[in-house]
């Protein structure tokens, strides 16, 4: 039985320089009155759609988008229990020029200082983690 032919466009770029290098993304947030472009970590550990940096949120005026108190989380990480502001935001992954609504998420009572993309965005896509060649690949 043969299968089926399929062209498929392949969108990569390479891992952070990390030890040991990491997967990422780059997204870019509009936020109320400031948009920002910034390097994601691809962390499948995450369930949630973005965890971003508390400067980053700020930065974007997210507080001005927040959901209702009754609607923050509380997630259960090795350090304990964290609890987390909620705000709505368009996002978009410019190398492929997707644009979409998005979750974002930051600790509600200590700095956070890095940006994740988590499970429920990247179950979204077609994503490819290359290894061996250290970069990651979306397939559109």
């Amino acid at each position: 039985m043969a299968g089926n032919i399929r062209k498929a466009k392949i969108v990569c770029w390479k891992y952070i320089r990390d030890k040991p290098p990491t997967p990422s993304m780059e997204i870019k947030i509009y936020g109320v009155g400031e948009v920002s472009e910034s390097v994601f970590r691809v962390d499948t550990g995450y369930p949630g759609q973005l965890l971003i940096s508390t400067d980053l949120y700020n930065k974007l005026n997210l507080h001005l988008s927040e959901l209702p108190e009754e609607d923050f989380g509380i997630y259960n990480t090795a350090s304990g229990l964290v609890e987390v502001k909620r705000s709505e935001a368009l996002i978009e992954i410019p190398q492929l020029s997707l644009r979409l609504k998005a979750i974002i998420k930051t600790p509600r009572y200590f700095i956070f200082k890095r940006n994740l993309i988590g499970r429920e965005l990247i179950n979204k896509l077609k994503m490819l983690l290359n290894g061996p060649e250290k970069e990651d690949c979306i397939i559109e």
